[in-house]
């Protein structure tokens, strides 16, 4: 098994080193895991920062390249003892941001960058404290319409390995907007996913959302759309930000997929995708 999205304390809103992970994933039998530490590169707000030594400091090339010094340091410790460690960052999309990406990334040896929509108009909507504040300006249509154009020019920028999450939206609009939240056009998705396939890259299976609201993301009617549209790709990861929710959630992801048809997932070397058969 796999854990493709895993934060360490070197995301601001994390905790556990990156050995304490590696000796997690040992003790609960994961044979390869990918940390995919925050990268938010939103120049109008305040959270583009990374932790190194106990220390929040400016996202940058010189702190990715000490990151990766660290990553590699415990890729090559706990190769020996029966572990694969991959190196990765989960992105927050947001336009614009292509340059400065592209500038923090020069000379690392990244296999795997996923690409995520926290904010809305510089608003993280992932967040219990902020995102009231995009909600009360939004009718459940416009929020809708507003993420899912958003997830549509992630996709088409071409900068990502795999979209995490990708209907987060619904993580604290069920409880703010209620069940309209699950009514995204179905065009709209389906547009979608055929500019995912199109782009070769990959759907994420996230199991984060059983932990938030007993649901995967996707859900159910989107996993079935994926399918339809001839979705092949697909990574899995836990979205852990502690240690004890290493790997949570995967063996039923597992089945989750089976059940809408799919067969392989895939794992990432220096970007490239490798099928594995589940």
């Amino acid at each position: 098994m796999i854990d493709y999205h895993i934060h360490t304390n070197h995301s601001i809103d994390a905790s556990g080193t990156l050995a304490e992970y590696c000796q997690k994933a040992l003790e609960i039998g994961l044979e390869e895991i990918c940390f995919t530490n925050h990268c938010e590169l939103d120049p109008q707000r305040n959270d583009s920062f990374m932790r190194f030594n106990g220390n929040p400091e400016p996202v940058s090339n010189a702190g990715l390249i000490n990151l990766q010094h660290e990553v590699f340091e415990v890729r090559d410790r706990f190769a020996r003892k029966g572990l694969s460690v991959k190196f990765g960052i989960e992105v927050g999309y947001d336009p614009g941001i292509e340059n400065k990406l592209q500038a923090i990334t020069t000379g690392l040896e990244l296999d795997f960058v996923i690409g995520a929509i926290h904010c809305l108009d510089h608003i993280c909507i992932d967040s219990s404290r902020e995102c009231g504040k995009y909600f009360d300006m939004h009718d459940v249509e416009e929020y809708i319409s507003n993420y899912l154009n958003a997830v549509s020019n992630l996709v088409s920028s071409k900068l990502f390995d795999s979209i995490a999450h990708i209907d987060v939206y619904k993580k604290y609009g069920l409880g703010y907007y209620g069940e309209e939240i699950y009514n995204a056009p179905r065009e709209v998705m389906a547009q979608i996913f055929k500019s995912i396939k199109e782009n070769g890259i990959a759907m994420e299976i996230n199991t984060a959302g059983m932990r938030f609201m007993s649901e995967f993301y996707p859900a159910p009617t989107l996993m079935k759309m994926a399918r339809e549209h001839g979705l092949e790709r697909i990574t899995i990861g836990s979205d852990s930000h502690k240690p004890a929710d290493l790997g949570k959630d995967l063996e039923p992801a597992i089945a989750y997929l089976r059940s809408y048809g799919f067969h392989t997932i895939y794992r990432f070397e220096n970007r490239r995708p490798i099928a594995l058969r589940i």
